[in-house]
């Protein structure tokens, strides 16, 4: 994992990292007996590999190890006996579970799953068109598993190498940094074991300790030498960044910063020419306005070239992540204008699911329209030719002013003197405009000076929620607020923030109020919205971005019925059943 700070605070960020794994802050007592139970499981590995040296058994002798992390802090520790025999994915795994969940959520650190870790090396491999001949490397390594089915692949393709010739050759090859100093001690002993059947076969007079593969360090910095695969999970969640890295990264800033984002926008900066990027990250960047400077330096650097959507998340992370995940892939070559997309389901078995070609807009800042099943494939066919948003039909989209818990004096459950009814995200629920009784106890405003400005909505609008997840079973929510229903609602509105209200600023626009709300009402527009993200919420620069037809199209549609209209939607947007 690795923070963003500036030069001078960065060397303090490692050495709290270092005071991290000498058990001063990070490390629970779980952490310590996962950590504990190693040189137990190394001397077990070195001796199934033949060897019986002393030297051999210790990793502390048998490793070139950095300075960094205290052997000494293991001595209380008692080891678990559980791990003595598991698999180095287990064992790093353990450790990731061990950490208090505070550190966890606080640094965004998270294992990968060993069927992951293939899957990403495969996606990149693939991507480069063949093995690599470079540098693999982890910029937020952790204990380094991700870099597993690289460095078994690169040993698979040596065999008939001199022994002593392949433990020269791999730290050149295969590489990592992290901040944890544990987690990177515990790495190099994992990643070492790999070699130990390399090892055994040199004699023990010419024997030197094998490499440290991976390093302590700020995995944003340059990486030792130009990159072929840069391979990574990256640490998630906002961080909040001093004047000096926020003008270092304002290149892939728009608003708050995302650790991923940041790692992602360095991994891309420092690949060799040719060289592919594969990470392992929330699906929230394909989309939304603070990743738009993200999506235009990508696509300018290294266009995507792979995306996988991963299935049932809930049975693959141990630690917990809840946002919907994607491998994503990226080659620095001149883009295709698409990008192949497929779907991994785990479920006891690794299953692939190819879904089809996504759109890459020319301006790559705009959301990506991705299909995220092989059904979508007609729809975004349908839609390349669609250059209308609704900017082009004079409507704005914008955010209910309403912040309620800034203005709980002024609500009530009856009205008052210069009151307003409130209208809450759960009176959309089931695309039709009410009034909810859960919501009934703060049903009305108290409008206070200048609240008439700022507060009030008095003309028709279509509003829609903002906050929808893609296991719902729809993403757009959205009901009209036609002359009538405001009426019934008093003449005069206050809508609450989690609310988009799309207003039209002309009268005479071509897109009624009646026909955009059967728009995003209907199966085509909804489908395709999840296309363009895979973010929680439901933005205004989302739903301005959604393709729409022509004006012709439009006014046939305004004289249609609404079982009709919804036919006819579905039908322009390639969808026959």
């Amino acid at each position: 994992m690795s923070e963003v700070t500036t030069e001078g605070a960065r060397a303090n960020r490692a050495q709290r990292a270092v005071m991290a794994a000498s058990g001063t802050t990070d490390l629970s007592a779980d952490a310590l007996a996962v950590l504990a139970t190693v040189p137990e499981w190394w001397r077990r590995r070195a001796v199934a590999a033949g060897l019986r040296a002393v030297q051999a058994l210790n990793p502390e002798s048998a490793i070139a190890l950095s300075a960094g992390f205290e052997m000494d802090l293991l001595y209380d520790a008692v080891p678990r006996e559980d791990l003595l025999d598991a698999s180095p994915e287990r064992l790093a795994d353990a450790y990731v579970v061990a950490l208090d969940k505070a550190v966890r959520t606080s640094d965004g650190r998270h294992y990968t799953p060993a069927p992951l870790a293939q899957a990403l090396y495969r996606q990149a491999t693939e991507a480069l068109g063949e093995e690599p001949g470079g540098l693999v490397w982890d910029p937020a390594s952790g204990a380094g598993m991700l870099l597993l089915p690289a460095l078994r692949a690169w040993l698979g393709h040596r065999t008939d190498m001199e022994p002593e010739l392949v433990l020269a050759a791999v730290g050149s090859a295969i590489g990592g940094r992290d901040l944890d100093a544990a987690a990177v001690w515990l790495g190099n002993v994992l990643l070492a074991a790999e070699l130990l059947p390399v090892w055994a076969k040199v004699s023990v007079r010419r024997r030197a300790p094998l490499p440290a593969l991976l390093e302590v360090g700020d995995g944003l910095g340059s990486p030792p030498a130009p990159v072929q695969i840069s391979i990574l999970n990256p640490p998630y969640g906002r961080v909040r960044l001093t004047a000096q890295d926020r003008e270092r990264w304002s290149h892939v800033l728009f608003g708050h910063a995302n650790r991923y984002g940041l790692f992602m926008a360095a991994a891309a900066e420092h690949l060799a020419p040719g060289g592919v990027m594969s990470a392992l990250v929330p699906a929230g960047w394909l989309g939304g306005s603070y990743f738009q400077r993200l999506r235009s330096y990508l696509a300018s650097t290294a266009p995507l070239a792979h995306l996988t959507y991963v299935t049932d998340r809930s049975g693959v992370f141990s630690t917990g992540v809840l946002q919907e995940t994607v491998l994503a892939t990226f080659r620095q070559a001149p883009t295709t204008g698409s990008a192949t997309c497929e779907r991994l389901t785990i479920n006891g078995t690794v299953t692939h699911e190819p879904i089809g070609a996504g759109l890459l807009p020319e301006a790559g800042d705009r959301p990506w329209l991705l299909p995220r099943q092989a059904a979508d494939r007609p729809l975004i066919e349908a839609v390349q030719h669609m250059t209308h948003r609704l900017a082009d039909y004079h409507w704005s989209v914008s955010t209910g002013p309403l912040v309620w818990n800034r203005h709980k004096p002024q609500l009530s459950a009856k009205p008052k003197d210069g009151s307003v009814k409130i209208i809450w995200a759960a009176d959309l629920d089931g695309g039709e405009l009410h009034q909810d009784p859960a919501r009934d106890h703060q049903r009305y405003l108290q409008l206070r000076e200048r609240d008439e400005k700022f507060l009030v909505l008095s003309r028709p609008a279509v509003l829609a929620q903002r906050t929808t997840a893609p296991e719902q079973p729809r993403r757009l929510l959205a009901a009209v607020l036609d002359t009538e229903s405001l009426v019934r609602w008093g003449g005069r509105v206050s809508v609450e923030n989690h609310v988009n209200v799309l207003a039209a600023q002309r009268e005479d626009s071509v897109l009624t109020p009646q026909v955009l709300t059967a728009l995003l009402d209907s199966e085509a527009l909804d489908r395709l919205y999840r296309c363009l993200t895979g973010s929680v919420a439901v933005s205004a620069y989302e739903l301005s971005a959604l393709p729409l037809p022509g004006p012709e199209t439009l006014r046939e549609w305004s004289e249609l019925s609404d079982d009709r209209l919804q036919q006819s939607i579905n039908a322009v947007y390639g969808l026959t059943s």
